[in-house]
């Protein structure tokens, strides 16, 4: 937890140092809070394009310390030659600030902090909910981090296979600041992303916090605050998806500055913030910040804005473009653009497009892909909106009266590139565009109602600003306590094996959207392929349901026999592995098996066995080979999928499942995701499982301990983990989804039996194993 909160410290104060560093040399001698996100701007470019030197992260991590060290010496050169005071003022600020919008952002640096501390602390809630640091929206949500990992290990290393996004040209400048980051303070990439994901919403805080230079200084903490974590944005916050937050912070921060670029000295933070723009989100990046220049000329063209200034802006912007230009050309190719790849990654992690009206603050549900129509109660949802429109409506032409047309430029921008992604483009690039816009319009809207300094109080204008910021902060708060965040238990388990496999192919033989960065330095194939993975090994498709299945069948022998390495979990409901294959390393979870090259044999078969282990041998139409054996279970395994109270279970209310169990000593297997550790308990059984978010939906089957039964109803309670005191004082709950409990015969009962797969297997001649449950079967 400390090294994603120091990233996330550095991030901040380097950002400030170096942004005000560049407003000084546009000419700005005062402290301006715009600083942060054009520090960032510039910070995220110039690793962008360090990265690719050589040394590649070396080359991140000291293009951030030289950024950071000239700031400084520039600052205090700058210091030294004004005597320490500050009555030399330059040209932007003897501006009008009535004529020019917000101009100054300078004065009481209070209530922007006080902004920024609270954005933290709410940023902070699904840490502190759930008692642990890691990564956000796992499993449950969107596992896009699992990239992003790739991503930022392959570009500071160059080691191993470059990640399919590298090759269409993702940006990456914020990935390069992460390894920069982690580089120097000696983090993981996990804690770096994290950090940097803490420290947007810091930034906007600031930044929203600032511009308010003329409401109360109670009103500009509360607005700051919540327009860094407004709904939407909070949503993908939650989700660790960093990049529309940033896109939206350098949105402001251009529209925010826009009527200080009076000279071409003066527009260099917005080419600066041009350039941040494009190595965080690639070109499409610029197409907010043209559209607010143009709508904002539009709207000022009576005080006929210096365009001079601009077109520097955008020189400064294309000069930064030509390391990137190869890159830019080829994402322009990138599928999640086309409205044709719906099916193949125009959804994303979507099933329809998101409504509209979550992007004004007000949706009262911790799931921001719920329609209101698939709610129980819709009217709560189109209440919300119609409150939330309200308010944007009676506070946009007071935000225009007091700050001018700037930041309603970038919002009526952001709200055009939205309409054209609705129309013309994908359910993913809109949902983006939506999230873009969100923090504006909790901006203006509460901006605008805020009330002055010595402003009397209207008490309709203030009801309905305190109505929409409870709301809002309400609906906020829903999503962030209950914002996944992933256990490291299996990345630590399958860490382990890194050793021993470093540098060989391994099949994992299980579903984990992170197992590619888990096992980084291996070459690990799947079996179940997405785009996080970079090797897959066929399936034998002769199977039916072979892609809910995740055991030695999976595969054909001819296939398990390519690999020198092979990962399964640990759960006694799967198939045995062949004898050619021992365990070399063993932990709670998983178990890593190592090829005898000397003992290969391809000649193992699978009768029609579907998603289970095996099926019963009906020898009058089965198998008949002379000479051939059959390795059968002990017994036909027992299943339950049929829980007496649903199978998703929250830590209010467990749940249950019977089976009618013969005699004997069993293994018991679960399918399962849980946010928290997992508990088993029946007569004889009292097992916790870890916590578990590798993915959700069809997973592979984990050890539950092992039972004896007398015969007869067994009942086995499933109840999830409470979260810790914090989370349980913040309303977050526990969460569990339950797939199928299997119990399979040990064939025979030893003292201290380990669960492993294939325990219960024994091998008959083919003639005997007639009724039988086979797991597989030799020619002979």
């Amino acid at each position: 937890m400390i090294g994603a909160y120091a990233s996330a410290a550095l991030i901040c104060a380097a950002s400030v140092a170096v942004g005000h560093a560049i407003l000084l040399l546009a000419g700005r001698r005062e402290f301006s809070w715009l600083s942060a996100p054009v520090g960032l701007a510039a910070l995220v470019a110039v690793s962008g394009i360090a990265i690719e030197l050589p040394g590649h992260r070396t080359a991140a991590e000291v293009s951030l310390l030289v950024a950071v060290l000239a700031s400084f010496l520039g600052l205090k050169r700058a210091k030294q030659g004004s005597g320490g005071g500050s009555g030399e003022h330059s040209e932007q600020d003897s501006e009008d600030p009535a004529r020019h919008g917000c101009r100054a952002f300078s004065g009481d640096v209070t209530a922007p902090l006080l902004a920024g501390l609270c954005a933290l602390m709410l940023a902070s809630i699904p840490f502190i909910a759930s008692g642990r640091m890691g990564i956000l929206g796992v499993g449950l949500v969107n596992d896009d981090m699992a990239y992003h990992l790739l991503i930022a290990d392959w570009i500071g290393s160059h080691a191993g296979n470059m990640p399919a996004l590298v090759h269409q040209g993702y940006p990456v400048g914020p990935h390069s600041l992460v390894d920069a980051v982690s580089g120097l303070l000696g983090t993981s990439l996990v804690n770096g992303f994290a950090g940097l994901t803490l420290s947007l919403p810091v930034m906007t805080a600031l930044l929203a916090a600032a511009a308010l230079e003329r409401a109360r200084p109670v009103a500009r903490v509360a607005v700051g605050a919540l327009a860094a974590l407004s709904y939407l944005g909070v949503a993908y916050l939650a989700q660790e998806a960093f990049k529309e937050p940033m896109e939206a912070l350098f949105l402001l921060a251009f529209a925010l500055y826009l009527p200080l670029a009076r000279t071409p000295r003066a527009a260099i933070p917005l080419g600066v913030v041009g350039a941040g723009a494009l190595y965080a989100y690639s070109f499409p990046g610029l197409f907010w910040l043209v559209g607010a220049t143009g709508i904002y000329l539009a709207l000022s063209w009576r005080k006929r804005p210096p365009l001079v200034p601009l077109i520097a802006a955008g020189g400064i912007v294309v000069v930064a473009a030509l390391p990137e230009l190869g890159r830019l050309v080829d994402f322009s190719h990138f599928k999640a653009f086309s409205p044709s790849t719906a099916n193949s990654g125009g959804l994303g992690n979507l099933r329809h497009h998101l409504s509209p009206l979550e992007a004004f603050g007000v949706w009262p549900t911790s799931e921001f892909r719920l329609a209101a129509g698939d709610s129980s109660h819709p009217i709560a949802y189109y209440a919300g909106g119609a409150l939330a429109v309200v308010a944007f409506a009676a506070g946009l032409p007071r935000w225009v009266r007091r700050y001018g047309p700037a930041v309603p430029a970038a919002l009526a921008s952001a709200a055009l590139i939205y309409l054209v992604a609705r129309v013309s483009g994908t359910v993913y690039t809109s949902a983006k565009a939506l999230a873009i816009v969100s923090p504006l319009i909790l901006l203006v809207s509460l901006g605008g109602l805020a009330r002055e300094e010595g402003e009397r109080r209207k008490l309709p204008l203030t009801g309905l600003a305190a109505g929409f910021g409870v709301a809002a902060l309400a609906c906020s708060f829903l999503v962030l306590r209950q914002a996944p965040v992933g256990p490291t238990t299996h990345h630590d388990e399958l860490a382990a094996f890194k050793p021993v496999i470093e540098g060989k192919r391994v099949l994992f033989l299980g579903r984990d959207d992170f197992v590619q960065y888990d096992l980084l330095g291996a070459d690990p194939y799947v079996t179940v392929h997405n785009y996080y993975d970079n090797f897959y090994a066929k399936p034998n498709l002769a199977l039916k349901d072979v892609f809910q299945k995740f055991d030695f069948d999976t595969v054909t022998a001819a296939t398990l026999a390519k690999f020198p390495y092979v990962i399964t979990t640990r759960g006694a409901y799967a198939s045995g592995p062949p004898r050619w294959l021992l365990p070399v390393k063993v932990t709670p979870d998983f178990v890593l098996w190592k090829r005898d090259a000397s003992r290969v044999s391809t000649d193992r078969h699978a009768l029609d066995e579907g998603d289970a282990p095996g099926a019963i041998l009906r020898c009058h139409r089965g198998l008949h080979v002379p000479g051939g054996s059959t390795t059968v279970f002990a017994r036909e395994p027992v299943t339950s999928a049929d829980w007496g109270n649903g199978p998703t279970v929250d830590d209010g209310s467990p749940t249950a499942a019977t089976v009618k169990l013969p005699a004997g000593l069993w293994d018991v297997s679960l399918q399962y995701d849980a946010t928290r550790p997992v508990r088993l308990f029946a007569p004889g059984l009292d097992s916790t499982l870890s916590a578990n978010l590798d993915y959700r939906g069809t997973t592979p089957y984990y050890t539950a301990g092992t039972i004896e039964s007398k015969g007869g109803p067994l009942t086995v309670s499933v109840s999830v983990e409470r979260p810790p005191l914090a989370g349980r004082l913040l309303g977050a709950s526990s969460l569990a989804h339950l797939g199928t409990i299997a119990f399979t015969q040990v064939a025979i009962d030893r003292p201290g039996h380990e669960p492993a797969p294939g325990s219960g297997d024994v091998t008959l001649r083919s003639s005997a194993a007639c009724g039988g449950y086979v797991d597989w079967y030799s020619r002979g």
